[in-house]
């Protein structure tokens, strides 16, 4: 049997990643796309040979057959659509941030448990294979203890990637801006590789996005619960090329990902005679021309559907990432460090 999706909001996270993604799978159908902006849902229907298209969910929830949904909508509507997906029992995939608020975050995730559902975060970092393969460098203890860590993403901005998404500069649609874009994806990776986020301290300003009421770049202090302490900058005002790189500063040495472009996974002993170890590993996804492959997000939602796998990407992790980046809003707001603790 196949899974049955039907994919809610069909900006450019849905035409990049989740179409094609399901469109690879041969267990995967394609029932339904919904917009608000009808073409483009009909433009992506003729390419995926997809039957149905909306303008409301709700209508495509209540008269279509199917399994799952993916939300792909501006932030502020995360939690609405999810929630009423899984109570007509529906899994639902949902992009990352999952929510606007740790109120919504809980709703949705005692809605999936109440109704044994799957409620999964596109939060695709944690799933790219040096990311995975470098947790496992750092806990075999190659690199001895992790001291200090430095993570940044930045581009040019959303307007690059999504030619309608000028929501991403609305703090009523988005609620936040580059730290909700780009370093909810950071934190998550922080927090999969180190463990937990305890503290945090951020500045935040909009240096370039005219008519922007979000951040478009940010610096963030954070501690973790091991002691472990690091740095994550986000931008939407890097030019020409985006940075998405992750450093760790360890005991024995230093652990590059996604820095060097010819070695995406790289390291660097201490010890004498050792020198540079590069390891095999792809390039990370990028929004660059030729640097789109599968990202694992629709395979380890599809797969956790089936019961094959551990749900890679839970609602309770995707909680925890927007946890540390409301930690961040607060701390900027408030010019003062932060415990993740405080937010509720």
């Amino acid at each position: 049997m196949k899974v049955r999706i039907g994919v809610v909001g069909n900006g450019a996270i849905a035409k990049y990643r989740h179409l094609p993604e399901y469109a690879s799978r041969d267990d995967v159908e394609i029932v339904a796309l919904c917009d608000i902006i009808k073409a483009k849902a009909e433009k992506l229907a003729l390419r995926y040979d997809v039957k149905k298209v909306y303008t409301d969910y709700k209508q495509m929830i209540e008269k279509e057959k199917l399994d799952a949904v993916s939300v792909c909508t501006p932030n502020y509507l995360h939690s609405e659509i999810t929630i009423y997906a899984l109570k007509h029992g529906l899994n639902v995939l949902v992009e990352k941030p999952m929510a606007t608020s740790m109120a919504e975050a809980n709703e949705m995730i005692e809605t999936a448990r109440k109704n044994n559902l799957v409620l999964m975060v596109g939060q695709n970092q944690r799933l790219a294979p040096m990311h995975v393969l470098a947790k496992k460098i750092l806990e075999s203890g190659m690199m001895g203890k992790v001291n200090t860590f430095r993570t940044v993403f930045g581009h040019g901005g959303p307007e690059h990637w999504s030619q309608t998404g000028k929501w991403f500069f609305d703090k009523k649609q988005a609620f936040a801006g580059s730290l909700a874009d780009l370093g909810v994806h950071k934190v998550d990776l922080v927090q999969f590789i180190l463990g937990d986020i305890d503290q945090v301290a951020c500045f935040t300003d909009t240096l370039e996005k005219k008519e922007c009421t979000v951040d478009d770049n940010a610096v963030a202090i954070l501690h973790m619960e091991n002691g472990i302490m690091g740095t994550v900058e986000t931008s939407w005002t890097y030019k020409p090329i985006e940075e998405n790189g992750t450093v760790f500063f360890c005991e024995k040495g230093t652990l590059k990902m996604a820095v060097e472009p010819d070695a995406p996974l790289v390291a660097y002993f201490a010890e004498p005679g050792r020198g540079r170890c590069v390891f095999e590993v792809p390039q990370i996804q990028t929004n660059e021309d030729g640097g789109q492959f599968s990202t694992g997000v629709i395979d380890g939602f599809i797969e956790t559907i089936n019961g094959t796998r551990e749900n890679p990407v839970s609602g309770e992790e995707g909680r925890k990432a927007l946890r540390a980046i409301l930690a961040c809003i607060e701390s900027a707001a408030s010019n003062r460090k932060v415990l993740v603790e405080e937010v509720n």
